[in-house]
């Protein structure tokens, strides 16, 4: 990655970092004066990606994905540009695209943990639940213990079937943070889905919701 691509790598880190933090207006104005800056200079394709950042912070992920997708055309070879414009298709609902955007992405770099989870997130939409696995158990080689990854390993292994590791693994995440919302609102799906296995009818529904609706849905993205 050459010095330019450096330094607005840089930049939208420090915008995650804001909005992370709920200082959204902060990233929002940083998005703003970077998207200046690189017009001054005259990098049109990093314009057109701040702009992008900028209108996903007030709310407009359409246009931002627009513009994002001009950004990736004059920037085809920058992960951070690739990766958070395939985020921005799988939350619009479109996760084919989202994942071949991502796996751009991941040719130039394959360690970018960003457009690994995200592509796990996209297989995981789309039915694939053993490939979106493997993308999360990647990240815990690349980086042991990361909460994001540790928790949708923790879903993939339900959605398998696997639900007492799931369970196991959702433990861990709430023993280093008991205050992991995600984390606890996951385990009681699991509880309740375990319980569920119980009753009469309960593996029938399971079977539907795990195995038969991810088998309709592999079928449709395989057809269109």
């Amino acid at each position: 990655m050459n010095e330019t691509a450096l330094r607005y790598r840089n930049i939208i880190e420090q915008l995650n970092d804001l909005d992370g933090q709920g200082r959204s207006d902060e990233a929002l104005h940083r998005a703003r004066d970077a998207a200046r800056e690189a017009r001054g200079e005259g990098e049109e394709g990093y314009a057109l990606f701040f702009e992008g950042e900028e209108a996903c912070l007030s709310g407009e992920l359409r246009r931002g994905a627009r513009l994002e997708g001009r950004a990736a055309e004059l920037l085809p070879d920058v992960p951070f540009v690739l990766s958070n414009f395939g985020v921005l298709l799988s939350m619009l609902g479109r996760p084919r695209r989202a994942l071949g955007v991502l796996d751009r992405a991941l040719n130039i770099e394959p360690r970018d943990l960003h457009a690994l989870a995200q592509k796990g997130v996209c297989l995981s939409k789309m039915g694939f639940d053993q490939e979106a696995l493997r993308c999360f158990e990647r990240i815990l080689e690349l980086e042991p213990g990361q909460p994001h990854a540790l928790r949708n390993r923790a879903i993939s292994l339900s959605r398998i079937g696997r639900e007492a590791e799931a369970l196991t693994i959702l433990d861990q995440v709430l023993a280093l943070d008991s205050l992991d919302s995600h984390a606890r609102s996951e385990r009681k799906i699991l509880l309740d889905e375990i319980h569920l296995r119980g009753t009469p009818l309960g593996w029938l529904l399971l079977w539907v919701r795990k195995s038969l609706f991810p088998a309709l849905r592999r079928a449709w993205y395989r057809a269109f």
